[in-house]
C-alpha cells in the first residue's frame, strides 16, 4: 500500500469526500444490507434432476457448465434473415475476431412460412433450409447458439414474426378477445405446428449431439418478452409456456429451456418449468445502475438459486420514424458497451448477449410498423459489415472475460467502505474463493474524465477514467500489485478506404400505369383472403356517386400503439381528392358532381399501408388485414376491386436495362410514380460497401437489380440506403427503381447518388 500521507494530502488540497457502499442497495437508495442480493448466500446448486443430459449442458446458481466445465457465454445477436446468406461468412468471421463464443438469433414464423398451409399438418409451405444453413456455419466458426423461436419474436419485425396468413385461423369465439400469444387450443394447434417444423431443424445441432468440445445450440427460448402481454391470467399465461416447452420437449429439444422478461416461468416449483431461468433484457443508455440494477435486484429476490443471464443487453438501439438514426441517439456511444459490460460482471452474471452485435436491414417489406429500413442499431459490426470502436471495446472485453469471467462469476461481491477523492467514482469489490480481488471502478458521469485516488482498509488506488468510464482493477492473492483490464487492442491499420467515383444516370421518371386487371373482393374480405400477404402499395377500384362523401376505413393516427396513420389516396377522373374530414378510424374524402344527379364516376384509391406492428394486442389484431376496412358512400359499403402490382413492377423495372419505362398516359394527377437509374461499378477494384443516396418527396420502395432494399420514408431519417455487395453487378449496369406516392410535398426525388467505398 502506498504511504498514506500522500493521500491525505490529496484530501486536505481537493476536500474531505467520503464513498458510498456501491452494491445496488445503494442504487435503490437503501442502507440495509441483503446478503442474497449480494450473491455471496449458500444458495443449493439446482438439481441434476432439470436437465435432460447435465454432464453436456447444465447451470448452478453461479454459472454454466458445458461439457463439465464452467464456461461464461459471451454471445452477439446475429439475426441471418436481415444479412443475404453470401454475406453471412464475413459477420462470423468479425464475430469469431471480436472474440464471442456464442451467437443468438430470433426464428421469425412468417420469414419461413410466408404461404398458408392446408391444415396444422401441412408443412409444405415451411422453409427453414436458411435456419439449418445458419446453424451449420455458426458450428463451423466455432459458436455456440441460442435460439428464439418465438413464435412470437417482437425484433422490429412485422407482425412480431407472426405470419400474416395466421389471422385466418382465428376462431370466431376465440378464449380470449386477443388470441395471439393465448392458451386458446386453436393457436397452440398453429403454435406446435410451427414448432414441430423448427425443432426438427434445430435436434441435430444441440451440443448434445456433437462430439465433446463441439459447438452446437444450448439454450432453446419460448416465448418472448411475455410480461408485456396483461391481459390473459397468470395462470393461463403459466399454462401457455407450459404447452410451449411441452411441445419443444416432444419433438426433440433436450437442452435447457428458457425465457426472457417473463415472471410466470420463474421459481416454477413443478412441472416441465421447473429450472427455466427468466432471462434480463435491459437498454439503461445512460443510466445504468438505476435501470438495469433495477432488474437484476427484482431478479435476484424472484429467482434466487439461478444464474444471472442477460438475453438482450444494450449493444444499440433501433430507429423509427422522425427519429435520429442509431449512431446519433443519446446514450449509445462505445463506452457505454464497456460500462454497461463491467457492471453485468460486478453484479455476477455468467452469460451475456448483446442485441445487437451484427446490424442488419428490413429488406423489402419486413419492416415493422413505423421501422425504417436500416437495422443497422449501432451495432458493434455495421449493417454494411464494418466494424468500429464498439467493436474494439469488445475485444478488450471478451480477453478480459475470456481469462476471467467465470472467476468473477464464481467471486463474492463483498460489502466495502471507501473513502474517495470524486465521489463520482464509486467502488465494488469481488473476491474469489483463492483470495483474488477483482475492483470494480465506475462512473456514470459523462462529462468529464475521472482521476484520483480511493482508499479502503487495506488498498489505495489511483484511477483515471474516462467520461462514464469503466474498469476493473485485479489482484492476485497475496500480490502487491496488479493490473487494470480491459486492455484495449490499438485501433486497427488499415489500407485507405476510398470513395468510388460514380454517376448515378437518371433513365426517366413516369407515372404508374393503371391496372388493367383487377379482383373483386367480396363484402368483407381483404386482399389477405386472396393470399396475398405482402404489404406494399395496393390499388383499389370502385364506383360512387357524384357529389357524395367516400367514407374509407383505415388506420387512424395512434390507434395501433401511437403509430401513424395509414394513408389513402383516393382518385377521381385523374384528380387527388383531399380529405375534408377524419375520425380515428376513417377519412373521408368529396367526391366532385351535383348530389342530386346520381350518375356514378370511377373511383381509384391507392392504399399506403405502414406496416404491420411488432407488438400484439386487441388493436392490431383488429386491423390485422390488408387495405382498407370498407369504403362508403350514402352509408352503404361498395364492392371493391384490387390490383396488386407495385412490387411485382419493382422488381421488373430494376431487373433489366432494357425494361420498358414508358408510362402511358400522364395526365392529371398520378398515384404513384416511378424513378429509374442506373450505374456501373468502377472495374478492377473491390467494392467493400455501397449506399444509394437518395432525399424525396414522398413514400414508396427503392429496389436494386430485382431486390426490394426496402421502404423509402419523406419523414426520414434515413436517407442512405445499404446495397449489399452481393446484388450488385460488377460486369453490367446496376439498376435502381424507386415507387413514390404523391405527399402534401408532391412525389419527387431532390437527391439520388450512389456512394461505394472500396480497397
Amino acid at each position: 500500500m502506498r504511504k498514506i500521507v500522500t493521500f491525505l494530502s490529496l484530501l486536505l488540497l481537493m476536500g474531505t469526500v467520503v464513498g458510498q457502499n456501491i452494491t445496488d442497495l445503494s442504487v435503490m437508495h437503501r442502507t440495509d444490507v441483503d446478503s442474497s442480493l449480494l450473491n455471496i448466500g449458500t444458495y443449493p446448486s439446482i438439481v441434476d434432476t432439470v436437465f435432460l443430459h447435465p454432464d453436456r449442458v447444465r447451470y448452478d446458481h453461479r454459472c454454466f457448465q458445458l461439457d463439465g466445465k464452467d464456461t461464461f457465454i459471451f454471445s452477439g445477436t446475429f439475426h441471418y434473415f436481415r444479412v443475404p446468406q453470401p454475406l453471412w461468412a464475413d459477420r462470423f468471421r468479425k464475430l469469431k475476431a471480436a472474440g464471442f463464443n456464442c451467437v443468438e438469433t430470433y426464428i421469425p414464423w412468417n420469414w419461413h412460412e410466408r404461404t398458408m398451409p392446408r391444415s396444422v399438418t401441412d408443412e409444405s409451405q415451411i422453409d427453414l433450409r436458411e435456419l439449418n444453413d445458419f446453424l451449420v456455419m455458426a458450428e463451423e466458426f466455432g459458436f455456440y447458439v441460442i435460439l428464439r423461436p418465438g413464435p412470437y419474436i417482437c425484433a422490429e419485425w412485422s407482425g412480431g414474426g407472426f405470419p400474416q396468413w395466421i389471422m385466418q385461423k382465428k376462431p370466431a369465439k376465440p378464449a380470449f378477445d386477443v388470441w395471439l400469444q393465448s392458451n386458446d387450443p386453436e393457436f397452440m394447434r398453429w403454435n406446435e405446428h410451427w414448432y414441430r417444423a423448427v425443432c426438427r431443424v434445430v435436434a441435430p445441432h444441440q451440443l448434445i449431439h456433437k462430439p465433446v468440445g463441439g459447438k452446437g445450440v444450448i439454450l432453446f427460448q419460448v416465448e418472448n418478452e411475455f410480461n408485456r402481454v396483461r391481459w390473459f391470467p397468470k395462470e393461463a399465461k403459466k399454462d401457455y409456456l407450459d404447452k410451449l416447452a411441452f411441445i419443444a420437449r416432444k419433438y426433440g429439444i433436450e437442452v435447457p429451456i428458457i425465457t426472457c422478461w417473463t415472471d410466470e416461468s420463474r421459481n416454477v416449483e413443478t412441472g416441465i418449468l421447473n429450472g427455466v431461468v427468466d432471462m434480463v433484457n435491459s437498454y439503461p443508455r445512460w443510466q445504468i445502475e438505476k435501470n438495469l440494477g433495477r432488474l437484476v435486484d427484482l431478479q435476484m429476490k424472484t429467482q434466487p438459486g439461478k444464474p444471472l443471464i442477460s438475453g438482450e443487453l444494450q449493444g444499440g438501439w433501433c430507429c423509427e420514424l422522425g427519429w435520429q438514426l442509431s449512431w446519433k441517439q443519446d446514450g449509445l456511444p462505445p463506452v457505454q458497451t464497456q460500462n454497461i459490460t463491467l457492471y453485468t460482471l460486478q453484479r455476477g452474471f455468467s452469460a451475456l448477449n448483446f442485441y445487437m452485435a451484427v446490424g442488419g436491414t428490413n429488406f423489402d417489406d419486413w419492416a415493422a410498423r413505423q421501422q425504417v429500413t436500416s437495422y443497422d442499431y449501432a451495432a458493434a459490426i455495421g449493417e454494411d459489415g464494418s466494424v468500429n470502436e464498439r467493436y474494439r471495446r469488445f475485444q478488450g472485453l471478451s480477453t478480459f472475460i475470456n481469462e476471467h469471467g467465470t472467476r468473477i462469476a464464481r467471486a463474492d461481491l463483498v460489502s466495502l467502505d471507501y473513502i474517495t477523492t470524486d465521489t463520482l467514482v464509486k467502488l465494488a469489490l469481488r473476491c474469489a474463493k483463492n483470495g483474488d480481488r477483482y475492483y470494480f471502478v465506475r462512473t456514470e458521469e459523462r462529462s468529464r474524465q475521472h482521476f484520483g485516488t480511493i482508499r479502503t482498509d487495506d488498498l489505495e488506488l489511483d484511477f483515471a477514467l474516462e467520461p462514464f468510464g469503466s474498469m476493473v482493477y485485479y489482484l492476485p492473492a497475496g500480490a502487491t500489485q496488479g493490473e487494470w483490464f480491459p486492455k484495449l487492442p490499438d485501433p486497427q491499420i488499415r489500407p485507405a478506404i476510398k470513395v468510388a467515383k460514380i454517376e448515378l444516370k437518371k433513365q426517366g421518371e413516369w407515372a404508374d400505369k393503371l391496372p388493367t386487371k383487377w379482383t373483386h373482393l367480396k363484402k368483407g374480405e381483404a386482399i389477405d383472403n386472396h393470399g396475398i400477404y405482402g404489404r406494399h402499395f395496393v390499388y383499389y377500384k370502385a364506383n360512387a356517386f357524384e357529389g357524395c362523401t367516400l367514407e374509407v376505413g383505415r388506420i387512424g393516427r395512434k390507434v395501433v400503439n401511437g403509430s401513424a396513420a395509414d394513408t389513402v389516396l383516393v382518385s377521381v377522373n385523374g384528380k387527388l381528392l383531399p380529405i375534408f374530414a377524419e375520425t380515428q378510424e376513417s377519412a373521408h374524402y368529396r367526391i366532385p358532381g351535383d348530389s342530386l344527379s346520381r350518375r356514378k364516376v370511377e373511383v381509384v384509391l391507392l392504399f399506403e399501408n405502414k406496416g404491420l406492428h411488432h407488438h400484439t394486442n386487441w388493436a392490431v389484431e383488429k386491423f390485422w388485414h390488408i387495405g382498407p376496412t370498407y369504403v362508403r358512400c350514402k352509408g352503404k359499403e361498395l364492392p371493391l376491386n384490387y390490383a396488386y402490382l407495385e412490387n411485382e413492377r419493382g422488381v421488373r423495372y430494376s431487373s433489366s436495362i432494357k425494361e420498358n419505362v414508358d408510362g402511358g398516359d400522364t395526365v392529371g394527377e398520378p398515384l404513384l410514380k416511378w424513378y429509374r437509374y442506373s450505374f456501373d461499378l468502377p472495374q478492377g477494384q473491390t467494392v467493400t460497401s455501397c449506399f444509394l443516396k437518395l432525399e424525396q418527396n414522398g413514400n414508396g420502395f427503392i429496389y436494386v437489380n430485382g431486390h426490394c432494399i426496402g421502404r423509402c420514408w419523406e419523414q426520414g431519417p434515413q436517407s442512405e440506403y445499404y446495397i449489399p455487395e452481393c446484388w450488385l453487378n460488377t460486369s453490367r449496369p446496376n439498376i435502381v427503381a424507386v415507387s413514390l406516392r404523391p405527399t402534401a410535398q408532391g412525389a419527387n426525388v431532390k437527391v439520388a447518388g450512389i456512394k461505394a467505398l472500396h480497397e
